[in-house]
C-alpha cells in the first residue's frame, strides 16, 4: 500500500520492494485482505524460493517425514494446521490473481482509499497534539497506506489507549506489536470510513481539550 510510487502493473517496472533481491533464501507471506481487501474468508499466500524449499536440514527429520525444508513445510505444518482453507476462498483468490496479471483488474484502485483516509487521520490526530511515531520510511516521509503510529506526549501506549476508548477511539499499542517503542499506538484505517472523518475530529478535539 504505498501509493507513492505507481506499483501494481504485473511484469513492468516499478518492482515492490522485496527481500528477494538480496538472498537465495526467503518465505513471503502475502495477505489476501491486505492486497484485495478480501476480508471475512482467510487465506494468504505462502512464497518459498526455489533454493530454500529444496535445502535439507538434519535437524528437520526429528519431528518430520523429510529433510527438505519445502515438503516439511507443507506436508508436516501448514496441511496439519490450514488443510481446512475453504475452497470458495482458495479459488477466488486464484481468480483474482489471474484477473490481475491478465491486466483485467487494477487491484491498486481498489485500495487506494486507505491511503485517503490515512491522509486525513493522521492530519486530525496531528493537529490535536498527537505525534506521528514511525514518521519515516528509508529517509523518505512515510507513505499513506493501511494504518500508522502515533502517541501523546507524556502518556504511555497503554494509559493513552484506555484514555482514548473513553472517547470512543480504539486502537493497539505498539508494545502488543512487538514494537521497540512502546509509547505509542498502531492506528488502522480500515473501519473508519470517509463518512466518519467529521465525528472522529469532534472527538480528537474533545481528548485533547480535556489533555491539555
Amino acid at each position: 500500500m504505498d501509493f507513492r510510487i505507481h506499483y501494481g502493473i504485473p511484469g513492468n517496472p516499478p518492482f515492490q520492494p522485496t527481500v528477494a533481491r538480496y538472498t537465495d533464501y526467503y518465505i513471503m507471506l502475502i495477505s489476501s485482505s491486505k492486497v484485495f481487501s478480501y476480508a471475512g474468508q482467510r487465506i494468504a499466500a505462502m512464497i518459498i524460493s526455489d533454493s530454500l524449499f529444496e535445502k535439507e536440514f538434519a535437524d528437520l527429520k526429528r519431528n518430520f517425514s523429510t529433510l527438505k525444508f519445502g515438503p516439511a513445510v507443507i506436508q508436516d505444518v501448514l496441511y496439519t494446521l490450514s488443510a481446512g482453507a475453504a475452497y470458495s476462498a482458495q479459488t477466488g483468490l486464484a481468480a483474482l490473481l489471474k484477473a490481475v496479471n491478465d491486466g483485467e483488474y487494477n487491484f491498486i484502485e481498489n485500495i487506494k482509499e486507505y491511503g485517503t483516509r490515512a491522509e486525513i487521520m493522521k492530519k486530525l490526530f496531528t493537529e490535536n497534539g498527537f505525534l506521528i511515531v514511525y514518521d519515516k520510511d528509508d529517509g523518505k516521509t512515510l507513505a499513506n497506506g493501511f494504518y500508522f503510529t502515533v502517541s501523546y506526549p507524556d502518556y504511555s501506549g497503554e494509559k493513552l489507549l484506555s484514555e482514548l476508548i473513553r472517547y470512543g477511539i480504539s486502537a493497539i499499542t505498539l508494545g502488543a506489536t512487538g514494537s521497540e517503542h512502546k509509547d505509542g499506538l498502531r492506528i488502522c484505517v480500515s473501519q473508519t470510513g470517509l463518512e466518519n472523518m467529521t465525528e472522529l475530529e469532534e472527538r480528537l478535539r474533545l481528548f485533547r481539550s480535556h489533555h491539555k
